[in-house]
């Protein structure tokens, strides 16, 4: 087993149960496991519930789309989803909510209910690691976003594993919709999402990243100060926001234009925005020390002329972090601030960042108008990197990386190797036609060559017998001495 693996796999392992809201003074078993092995464990369990009690049960999914894409040799010994309520039934627990936990309950990275089932954006939040034992056979998400484009319906089959909470009798809803967590950050980076009823609360996931919290905070101040409209507000240890669940993200609103052939408002909508925030946010002068310095990229002044440099650089001003309401900006979920960075780093990110946008326009074309230059995107590339080293965890990173990219991109290079093979393949084939012609070709002529040997010597004897062979026999004999 890999260290690193198992360093994280501690680090996170209470992501499953962390976010659970306990209630005082109130019965509460948990399972860590269920199996078709440990059923006597459940029985037991029931057996000393009380009237009031819960049971927490975790199970992984027989059916896990895990399962689809590993080997999994305990899968003989799982329950599917009807498995786990008819099992659930037996034992008087009729009453329950299905929690859906990905990538699996010991590594948790969100969690989904039936309230809030993933789309084709929230599945990429299944952020999977792996040890260097494992083998991908296919990627996980690219199987889930099969389904949910058939029927959402299905990820509840599909799920790899399961909370299950049950009771005997019938309990309040705690509205919890959605859980999710940041562990590809490091430890003082790392926030847990929760949307419970109307309101999406964020709080620190470990001791080491309550600054975090305090740091968002801050943001949320300077967004008040400058009069820029934001959905978030805080209390002592939680960032609040209004849950807009019906609600657009500009970049879902600009997307929707632009195949509405609406080019020129959305860029009138891009272009009130960027005003607003060269207006608000403070525009500084190009010779102070800027984000570049901080983190050591080289420049030339050329490179940065053409740049507007902002005071209050909230670099993840993206379109996906703006409601778009009533003609009017909200903005959210603002975790990240460096002073003096261009206005146009901000555009730049919200672009790439954004690939339903980036799949339905001209990078170029978006460059060129906002007289973004090709240096200009070299310092943003190399800052955007930066910033993503700063905040990320590598080990983390290594074994979602290593095991996704290095085994997808496996996947590819098989691929191509079969596609080699296939033309190798033809061509030998080609070539064994080739050679079978030409010995056909050979023997042909070997069998005309043969044929005419033999017709030559059947004239010759002819010519032997002739009267005329026999005359000049003396003068051949002849030749054939002064010859010598």
């Amino acid at each position: 087993m890999n260290t690193d693996f198992e360093l994280l796999e501690e680090q996170i392992k209470d992501n499953n149960i962390s976010w659970y809201p306990f209630e005082e003074n109130k019965q509460y078993e948990i399972i860590k496991e269920l199996t078709k092995q440990n059923e006597d464990e459940l029985k037991s369990v029931v057996s000393r519930l009380k009237e009031d009690g819960k049971i927490l049960i975790f199970i992984d999914n027989k059916l896990a789309m895990k399962n689809i894409c590993l080997y999994n040799y305990k899968q003989n010994f799982l329950y599917n989803k009807r498995e786990i309520e008819e099992l659930l039934d037996k034992y008087g627990l009729k009453f329950r909510k299905f929690y859906y936990l990905l990538p699996d309950a010991k590594m948790t990275n969100v969690i989904f209910t039936d309230k809030h089932l993933p789309d084709n954006e929230t599945i990429s939040r299944n952020i999977g690691f792996y040890d260097d034992e494992v083998f991908l056979k296919n990627t996980e998400n690219y199987e889930y976003k099969k389904i949910l484009s058939q029927d959402r319906e299905l990820f509840k089959i599909f799920a790899n594993a399961y909370l299950v909470e049950c009771s005997k009798n019938e309990f309040k809803d705690n509205e919890i919709e959605f859980v999710s967590f940041s562990n590809m950050r490091k430890e003082e980076y790392r926030i847990k999402t929760i949307i419970k009823g109307d309101y999406v609360y964020k709080d620190s996931a470990n001791k080491k990243s309550e600054k975090h919290i305090d740091d968002i905070k801050k943001n949320i101040d300077i967004l008040n100060n400058v009069n820029l409209k934001t959905l978030d507000s805080y209390n002592k240890t939680s960032i609040i926001s209004k849950y807009q669940k019906d609600g657009k993200t500009l970049d879902k609103v600009l997307k929707e234009l632009i195949l509405d052939k609406q080019k020129d408002e959305a860029k009138q909508i891009i272009e009130k925005l960027i005003n607003e925030l060269k207006e608000k946010l403070i525009i500084v002068d190009k010779t102070e020390k800027n984000v570049f310095d901080l983190y050591n990229i080289e420049y030339n002044k050329d490179e940065i002329n053409n740049l507007t440099f902002i005071k209050y650089g909230l670099w993840d001003l993206i379109f996906q972090n703006i409601f778009y309401i009533d003609n009017q900006y909200y903005f959210y979920d603002q975790e990240w601030m460096e002073k003096n960075i261009p206005i146009e780093f901000i555009i730049f990110r919200s672009f790439i960042y954004s690939q339903d946008l980036a799949e339905n326009i001209l990078l170029n074309d978006v460059w060129e108008y906002f007289n973004i230059t090709e240096e200009n995107i070299g310092l943003f590339q190399k800052l955007d990197i930066e910033l993503q080293k700063k905040t990320r965890d590598e080990i983390a990173w290594k074994l979602n990386s290593d095991n996704g990219v290095t085994q997808r991109r496996l996947i590819e290079k098989i691929e191509t190797l079969e596609a080699d093979k296939q033309k190798i393949s033809q061509d030998c084939r080609e070539l064994l036609i080739q050679k079978d012609n030409r010995i056909r070709d050979l023997e042909e002529n070997l069998s005309n060559t043969i044929n005419n040997l033999k017709q030559k010597e059947q004239e010759l004897e002819i010519m032997k017998k002739s009267k005329s062979w026999k005359i000049t026999e003396p003068l051949r004999k002849l030749r054939g001495e002064k010859s010598e």
